[in-house]
């Protein structure tokens, strides 16, 4: 389909603001009509609606995990609160949801099912989802790490497939977003979620109610809990 429309990669970022972009090498829909785009949009997300693929993931409420500390979210993120001299990224939202998002793939899939996950590049997480997802499989507890074989980092433009998961996550987030902010969708954003949420119809959400669930899963007390809140946060993070 991008090779019939004579565009290299599918961005959503560019295509839902070609109208603002205006460096032509950034932009290969600076020339289109409203038509053209609409056309082009709905043949993709045809292709995802005829194909055998399924969303999983997970969304963190940022103001709730930055909310916890930095103890609290040491463990939610799947860090030693008391890191090695070895300088550790700080734990960050989108750790929570990796770990939240090998959960639900396990979760919502038949127990015999290898799983192995592409994901696009990104060097500024990469060593520490392979660090998450190899802790997962071995001190994980939902007797589903089994189906965990294996994670790699590939390039959206060899790998198609995370084109399609850039489309229907960018849009999913920002509905939520808008609707939160008591936004009127459009009528294509709703026909494009129309389509979208077809093969699923929720996704997981840890907020704060949530983050209480993951430390009672987890085994923590509160007395333990408390003692995270005592951990300080080292210097320079």
């Amino acid at each position: 389909m991008l090779q019939k429309y004579g565009v290299p990669e599918f961005h959503s970022n560019v295509f839902f603001n070609r109208k603002r972009i205006t460096d032509p090498r950034k932009n290969p829909y600076l020339d289109w009509s409203d038509q053209k785009a609409g056309d082009y949009l709905g043949e993709l997300l045809k292709v995802i609606s005829e194909r055998r693929i399924y969303p999983v993931g997970c969304a963190v409420d940022v103001r709730d995990f930055e909310s916890c500390s930095y103890g609290e979210r040491c463990v939610l993120a799947g860090y030693n609160p008391r890191p090695s001299r070895r300088k550790s990224q700080r734990p960050a939202p989108y750790h929570v949801a990796f770990r939240l998002m090998l959960h639900d793939a396990t979760e919502t899939t038949h127990p015999d099912t290898a799983l192995y996950f592409k994901f696009a590049l990104q060097e500024q997480y990469k060593q520490r989802a392979l660090e998450a997802f190899n802790l997962t499989k071995e001190l994980g507890k939902t007797g589903r790490e089994h189906q965990l074989r294996s994670i790699r980092f590939e390039s959206p433009t060899d790998w198609p497939g995370l084109q399609a998961a850039d489309l229907l996550m960018h849009h999913w987030y920002y509905c939520s977003v808008w609707l939160w902010a008591g936004k009127k969708l459009t009528r294509q954003n709703v026909a494009i979620m129309n389509v979208l949420t077809h093969k699923r119809n929720h996704m997981p959400f840890c907020n704060a109610a949530g983050i209480d669930r993951l430390f009672a899963d987890a085994g923590i007390s509160p007395e333990s809990r408390q003692q995270l809140k005592r951990v300080k946060e080292p210097a320079g993070y």
